[in-house]
């Protein structure tokens, strides 16, 4: 080989699940040449001829699509690098092994491949008796089997080894005393290359001073495996921010840079275009360095764009974001059909990209509310999910760059080439992949969402759509407020309605230990196939006062428009925070038109701004984005001054609680903010980036759901005082005192800290750390339904009785009486916990109003005592025994339910159930509740509210016959008690610790 070698600089598919189908793939290859990219590694974890199976060769068919693959990637000008894991149970010594290796090489090469990779990695490091008998170590064994291969392929130009130490953190002790590493530099013929994955798996920094040290034991420059972006280790991640992390001057030091992205190929966008940037900026400062050699310049010919200046994440970021809003939204405009690979049944396409298994869920059609119903369907019968295939655009020009890693550094922004702004994306739609296009034999079915192909790179205002540019930061805290100033008074509930303006502001609970830890134990660490990544917005962090990194200051402008700045003290008054409803969120003027405006509306499209929201609330392994950290930090600060408006209140002059209710303002705004964001995402985006990325927003949205109705009602209804033995701070303490040496090491690789924001949001409520009880899949069928949760405010008494009788189908005989009795069927399902326990109430409203609520009675005992000595009297007096008689008819029978609760004597609770469960809960949905993520959030919301108040158990009634019912509790940790109570025969009673 003349001179030196290429540099490769791509993307390998090297995760754990389901892997990408050949129509994603020849759109990624479509992106890596848009970018300047170069190099494409074929080795998805999970396809069964790559690592399980890998001694069988592909048939015919399979053959025909590798070799379609291969040709793809050849017209973009991307080398395709074949890869194959045969270290599993590989024996060594053995020639029939090695012969079945050598052949099936020799049939990928037969394909038109010419460079290809072996490895080893997440494998056994102990060899077998056979082995061991042939050689003295498994780095003698492995290279013996690398070099016999090398030589058989006539020795080809790229041939890659991932050695079982692939990073520092695996190598014992060092990787310059690592023997295995030592013998692996001595033992490898010259013209194979050794991949490295940096100082741990995920990798959070990369440095020419870290890989000095590889180089000169594996005696040769090694080409990285990065795992910046890689998310198979957590299904609830996935990173969206910009290549950083990574030093400058990189490149004389490596023979490549491999990403190892998310699993979700639309997720990938930013990573690969920003990776593109970095990539241009190195050939840059490459061609102006004398050891650079001719190699390098030939090489800046063929990439796009500029190439002097250093490299910034910031800069990269804004041009990538740009063109994926415009991107995103061509897309959107494409024609939509619904198409269903052959043999799969309509509802069988999948939300995530690593969840190939889960089953449809069909409709449960109900006509009557029960006390514990909580909807749980989960499908959405107007959705309208998009399938756009373009083809190619002009792609003659190439993205703008600038870059730079790290601060001080001299910024440079490339100019955009000339003519970007007039490119127009064009191209027509292309058909699903059918069964087909999988390689894998025996393996799971792929029925991925058709991905589109890449518009031309280019501003946003190519296409034509409106670009928003809203600040995306928050300004800190209020500042104390003046003597004399007006505030409001803390009531057990409120006294005004929130939503025109006089309802109870949030709060959270309050605690002066520092943010819990999840106890969530790591899972078996991936493989190089697994994810790093450094980048200045906001550390991860587990101080409760911690500070997000720099953040650009607002103007005065901004900040009087900007909808995350925190409210002055005059703005936030002494009133309580003002809630909009789902209809006023709508006209507000940064929500998102409804599915029926967006039909008949140009202005649908995704704006720049919330597609920044998008990446901020999803950025990296390490770092938060500045819109994830405002809200972490909010509800930090929110839990632990929360006992400033507590009951009862521990500042005389109100002072603390103005600034915590302006605190609290700010922070309602910015999860309203990402509750529009999720509905405006559902309506607008194309169907593969909305089955890629939804399940995680979804997530979000819910867990916001329930951390803004908390907030709210923590002012005015925390207890200061409760049972020292069952408060929520000192819940807090002892998880902190369990879960702080586990979880907190500055070493730890990012699946210690499972979730992300989900996560760290859920560990900082009082249930929080009951995290994996609140499981439940993402809708099969996304609804852009736009939910709003609070606390109980006044008017909402009369709109939950009118809920609970239009829930019920009867005839005109049952209508009647009803009609007459209109409160009779909220009396029965909602009246005593409305009298006795309002404070414990929350509720759930669509655009059609009120549609749920979540009620609890803290102390169970005497609120049982109380309704039966001084409720039930009144009732049975307000609603005559007789009322119910007649003939059978539709509905007859919840009237006579009703009416039997009311006029029979309650049987008692068991007092052990009492004892160990001392709070009673109830959930109720309407029939129009079809997605299950709001219904999870009142329960959460509930039980945070009961914990943070002293209960440690709660428990509920439910029917034995209504299986959705006990699923739903199931996953929320409630199981069924051993005692029999209720006047139905077939009640059981559930229960669960908090």
């Amino acid at each position: 080989m003349a001179g030196r070698p290429r540099f490769l600089c791509g993307v390998v598919e090297g995760f754990y699940g389901r892997p990408w189908s050949m129509e994603q793939r020849k759109l990624l290859f479509q992106w890596l040449k848009r970018w300047g990219l170069n190099c494409y590694m074929y080795a998805p974890k999970d396809e069964l001829k790559h690592r399980l199976l890998w001694r069988e060769p592909y048939t015919e068919h399979e053959a025909a699509c590798m070799q379609s693959l291969i040709e793809a990637a050849q017209e973009q000008g991307v080398e395709f690098v074949f890869a194959i894991s045969a270290g599993q149970d590989m024996v060594f010594s053995s020639a029939g092994d090695r012969l079945l290796l050598q052949q099936k090489l020799r049939q990928v090469a037969a394909m038109g491949c010419h460079s290809f990779a072996l490895l080893f990695d997440d494998i056994d490091p102990c060899m077998c008796q056979a082995d061991r008998d042939v050689f003295p170590s498994l780095a003698q064994a492995q290279a013996s089997v690398a070099n016999e291969v090398y030589r058989e392929l006539d020795q080809p130009s790229i041939f890659l080894f991932c050695p079982t130490e692939y990073c520092s953190s695996l190598c014992s002790p060092s990787p310059s005393q690592s023997c295995y590493l030592l013998t692996l530099g001595q033992e490898l013929l010259p013209g194979i290359s050794v991949i490295w994955t940096g100082p741990k798996v995920v990798s959070q920094e990369l440095s020419a001073t870290l890989l000095e040290e590889v180089e000169g034991v594996l005696q040769r420059r090694p080409i990285i495996w990065d795992n910046l972006y890689a998310n198979d280790y957590d299904c609830r991640r996935v990173f969206l921010g910009p290549y950083t992390g990574r030093a400058p001057g990189l490149m004389p030091r490596l023979r490549g840079l491999l990403l190892n992205p998310n699993c979700e190929l639309q997720a990938n966008f930013i990573p690969i275009h920003t990776l593109g940037s970095w990539f241009r900026s190195e050939l840059g400062s490459c061609a102006h360095s004398d050891h650079a050699g001719k190699e390098t310049a030939a090489a800046l010919g063929d990439s796009q764009g500029p190439q002097e200046g250093s490299y910034s994440p910031q800069e990269a970021l804004e041009l990538a974001l740009h063109d994926w809003v415009a991107e995103i939204n061509r897309q959107a405009l494409e024609p939509v059909s619904m198409q269903v690979p052959e043999g799969l049944p309509p509802c069988s396409f999948l939300p995530g990209g690593r969840t190939p298994g889960q089953p449809s869920i069909s409709l449960k059609g109900g006509t009557r509310l029960q006390p514990s119903t909580a909807g749980g369907q989960e499908v959405m019968p107007d959705a309208q999910p998009h399938d756009s295939v373009p083809s190619v655009a002009d792609q003659d020009g190439p993205e703008p760059c600038s870059v730079a890693p790290g601060e001080g550094r001299k910024k440079v922004t490339s100019e955009p080439e000339k003519g970007s702004e007039s490119r127009t994306p064009t191209g027509g739609r292309q058909s699903p992949t059918g069964d087909g296009d999988q390689l894998t034999t025996g393996s799971r079915e792929s029925c991925e969402p058709s991905s589109a192909l890449p518009s031309t790179a280019g501003s946003a205002q190519s296409t034509g759509t409106s670009v928003a540019t809203e600040t995306l930061h928050s300004p800190g805290p209020p500042m104390c407020c003046s003597n004399g100033a007006n505030t409001s008074q803390n009531l057990p509930l409120p006294t005004s309605d929130a939503r025109t303006g006089g309802g109870s502001s949030p709060q959270p609970p309050s605690s002066t230990q520092t943010e819990v830890s999840r106890a969530d134990m790591p899972p078996k660490p991936p493989g190089p196939g697994a994810c790093t990544s450094p980048g200045p917005p906001a550390p991860l962090t587990d101080e409760v006062g911690a500070s997000p990194g720099p953040t650009a200051p607002l103007t005065p402008e901004e900040t009087g428009s900007s909808p995350m700045a925190l409210l002055t003290l005059e703005e936030a008054g002494s009133g309580p925070t003002v809630l909009l409803t789902p209809k006023e969120a709508r006209t507000s003027p940064t929500a998102p038109l409804t599915p029926e405006e967006a039909r008949f509306s140009p202005m649908a499209s995704l704006t720049l701004g919330e597609v920044q929201m998008l990446v901020e609330l999803f950025y990296l392994p390490y770092h938060h984005g500045p819109l994830a950290q405002h809200l972490l930090e909010h509800f930090r600060w929110l839990r632990a001054n929360s006992l400033s408006v507590g009951v009862p209140a521990t500042a005389p002059d109100d002072c603390e609680g103005m600034q915590w209710r302006g605190r609290a303002q700010s922070f309602q705004l910015l999860c309203a903010q990402t509750c529009r964001l999720h509905s405006h995402f559902v309506s607008s985006a194309s169907r593969a980036l909305l089955y890629d990325l939804h399940p995680y927003l979804w997530d979000i949205r819910n867990m916001l759901l329930a951390a803004s109705a908390f907030v709210l009602w923590l002012d005015g209804h925390l207890l200061c005082d409760p049972d020292p033995k069952g408060t929520w701070g000192s819940c807090f303490g002892w998880c902190q005192s369990i879960t702080a040496p586990i979880l907190l090491g500055g070493d730890a690789e990012p699946w210690a800290r499972r979730g992300g924001l989900f996560g760290e949001l859920q560990a900082l409520l009082p249930v929080g750390n009951s995290c994996d009880l609140f499981c439940h899949p993402p809708p099969l069928f996304p609804s852009s339904q736009l939910y709003l949760l609070h606390p109980l405010l006044p008017p909402d008494k009369g709109e939950l009785y009118r809920m609970c009788q239009e829930s019920l189908n009867c005839d005109p005989k049952v209508a009647e009486i009803l009609a007459a009795y209109p409160d009779l069927l909220g009396d029965r399902l909602l009246g005593s916990f409305l009298s006795l326990s309002p404070e414990y109430t929350f509720v759930l409203e669509d655009e059609g109003g009120p549609c749920g609520y979540a009620a609890g009675a803290l102390c169970a005992e005497g609120f049982l005592q109380q309704r039966d000595s001084s409720w039930l009297p009144a009732m049975r007096h307000k609603y005559p025994r007789d009322l119910g008689a007649g003939a059978p008819a539709l509905g007859q029978d919840a009237l006579e339910e009703a009416l039997l609760f009311f006029h029979t004597e309650p049987p008692a609770v068991p007092l052990p159930v009492l004892r160990r469960f001392p709070s009673l809960v109830q959930l109720g949905t309407a029939p129009r509740v079809l997605d299950v993520g709001a219904s999870r959030s009142l329960a959460i919301c509930l039980l945070s509210a009961l914990r943070a108040n002293g209960s440690r158990g709660v428990f509920c009634q439910v029917s034995a016959a209504d299986q959705q019912q006990l699923s739903f509790y199931s996953k929320l940790g409630f199981v069924a008690l051993p005692v029999a109570w209720g006047i139905s025969p077939g009640a059981r009673l559930l229960g669960r610790l908090l």
